[in-house]
């Protein structure tokens, strides 16, 4: 019975614990291993360092072309060239200036004239294109005359980027047509640009901006832009303090048209009105009365009305009359003559030729080229390089004249002669040479009191030099000599601009600013970038295979 007690086995075996030393050396045996696997990865990391091979090698290895590397800084060489296009985009958008002008002659940028009315303008001043936006960038104002209209746009915008004062904005007067009938007088039409301050308002008429002509021989249409002189001078007007009025007498069958030198009055910040002199007054604040070449001569009655204008005190500002004749004999305008000798300043009965060949124009020794006077500064900051004096009457002046002051303002060279309006022979040969004075300036003073104002006299013995062609264009001195003058004369200091018409060429300025921003948005800141990413994609895959 023991025996059978003895020989049972337990059901589940019995685990013997283990000692306390067993299990220290089992703890200290984990943890050496695990040391030494620390160190061992510590060595591998530190050999594979040792083993890298340089930047350069790595770069062109396979496997850092064909990895995610490559593939990363080519997506990223894409997004940065999408990001420079289309913050450049928006730049170019709101400022101009960073569009290359590749235009002849710079038509979209601004002139050193230009520039200097705009930086002028301390006044808010608006400038109201008439007509969308949108029309003017895509060239549909005047586009049935091959004008390219987006210029306008263009200069304005340029002008606004230069001086905050300045704001351009655009009127449909479709949607508005009550805004035209503001202006009625100058009659708005699409393509005109009101320039608006808080003096006054100015109209530039589209054809102030663009000037369009027939070739005569072709009959092609030439198209001249004008535009940033024409809006400087618009921006000038509107922002003078004071606009000087010149009275054009139209009596006595002038023979000078005045058109051309009334744009170039306007565009310097003066106001032209016409009057008869034998029938009218003189129009109230005349600063300057011009009598462009006279045929006939004047009465008692006129002589009286010119003496008393510039006699007068009741308005104590500067004053003068600017007569040019074309060659008229003294004895046909006694009267006129007579007035003028009282002044100093005594016409004759002669032409002056030139007989160097390099101071004259057209190979016509009558258009001679004139120094300008130094005993009177027009304008410190000015030069008259090319005076063109075309069919000059020659004058003296006396100095005897008590009260008045009399200098030359324009004389031929010494190498040129003087002939009679009559004589036949008019080679230099056998003639005597010398200087001779074409345009003179009388000046006296005019006091009331303790104030005290300037009145003078010009004579200028060349019509044709404020002809159309001669005192437009910047070949010539003429239309600066003229502007100044007549401030010097009025006392007035405003800045304007002498309007150049340029020729146009058609393939200056043919693309349109929404075909630019197509241009510049659609290829180059889509199309191209994506052509780069197709391109970059093919590699990809052919240096795959390698």
């Amino acid at each position: 019975m023991e025996d059978n007690k003895m020989n049972k086995r337990p059901d589940k075996p019995t685990e013997l614990g283990k000692s306390e030393y067993v299990k220290d050396k089992e703890k200290q045996a984990a943890e050496q291993a695990e040391l030494e696997r620390q160190q061992a990865r510590k060595t591998a990391k530190k050999e594979q360092k040792n083993d890298k091979k340089p930047l350069k090698e790595r770069i062109h290895s396979q496997k850092f072309r064909h990895g995610a590397a490559a593939r990363t800084i080519t997506v990223l060489g894409l997004v940065l060239l999408v990001l420079v296009n289309v913050v450049f985009s928006m730049l170019s958008s709101k400022f101009p200036s960073m569009n290359a002008d590749l235009t002849t002659g710079g038509m979209n940028s601004l002139s050193d004239s230009v520039k200097k009315v705009v930086d002028g303008v301390n006044k808010d001043t608006n400038l109201i294109i008439i007509g969308t936006e949108e029309q003017v960038r895509n060239n549909q104002i005047l586009s049935s005359y091959n004008i390219k209209y987006s210029q306008v746009g263009v200069i304005a915008g340029k002008m606004a980027e230069r001086n905050h004062k300045i704001t351009v904005s655009y009127k449909d007067l479709d949607k508005d047509p009550t805004f035209a009938s503001k202006y009625s007088k100058d009659d708005l039409v699409s393509g005109d640009v009101v320039v608006k301050t808080s003096a006054r308002d100015y109209v530039v008429k589209y054809t102030d901006l663009f000037n369009v002509q027939q070739d005569s021989q072709s009959g092609a249409q030439q198209v001249y832009t004008q535009v940033g002189d024409a809006l400087a001078s618009g921006i000038s007007n509107a922002n003078s303090e004071n606009r000087p009025i010149v009275a054009f007498d139209t009596g006595h069958e002038s023979q000078l048209p005045s058109e051309p030198i009334k744009k170039l009055y306007s565009s310097n910040n003066f106001e032209s009105k016409d009057f008869n002199l034998m029938t009218d007054k003189v129009p109230d604040n005349t600063q300057l009365i011009f009598i462009g070449a006279p045929k006939t001569d004047y009465t008692d009655a006129e002589i009286k009305k010119l003496d008393e204008y510039l006699s007068s005190t009741k308005n104590m500002k500067d004053r003068g009359l600017l007569v040019s004749t074309q060659i008229i004999d003294p004895a046909q305008i006694p009267k006129l003559s007579a007035f003028l000798k009282e002044w100093g300043i005594t016409l004759e009965n002669k032409v002056a030729l030139e007989s160097d060949a390099s101071k004259y124009a057209m190979q016509q020794p009558a258009y001679l080229f004139a120094q300008a006077g130094t005993d009177v500064t027009l304008n410190k900051n000015s030069s008259y390089q090319t005076l063109l004096t075309p069919v000059a009457q020659t004058m003296t002046l006396s100095t005897s004249v008590s009260g008045v002051t009399v200098n030359a303002l324009i004389k031929t060279n010494n190498s040129a002669y003087t002939v009679s309006p009559k004589d036949n022979n008019t080679a230099a040969d056998g003639k005597a040479k010398a200087a001779s004075v074409i345009a003179a300036l009388s000046r006296k003073a005019v006091t009331s009191g303790s104030n005290q104002a300037n009145a003078s006299v010009v004579v200028c013995g060349s019509s044709m030099f404020f002809a159309d062609g001669i005192i437009n264009t910047n070949s010539y001195s003429n239309g600066s000599w003229s502007a100044d003058l007549a401030r010097y004369i009025t006392g007035n200091n405003s800045t304007g601009v002498t309007i150049t018409p340029v020729q146009t060429n058609t393939m200056d300025i043919s693309l349109s600013s929404a075909s630019g921003i197509m241009l510049g948005l659609g290829v180059f800141t889509i199309i191209l970038p994506l052509v780069c990413f197709i391109i970059g994609i093919v590699v990809y895959r052919q240096r795959r295979k390698l």
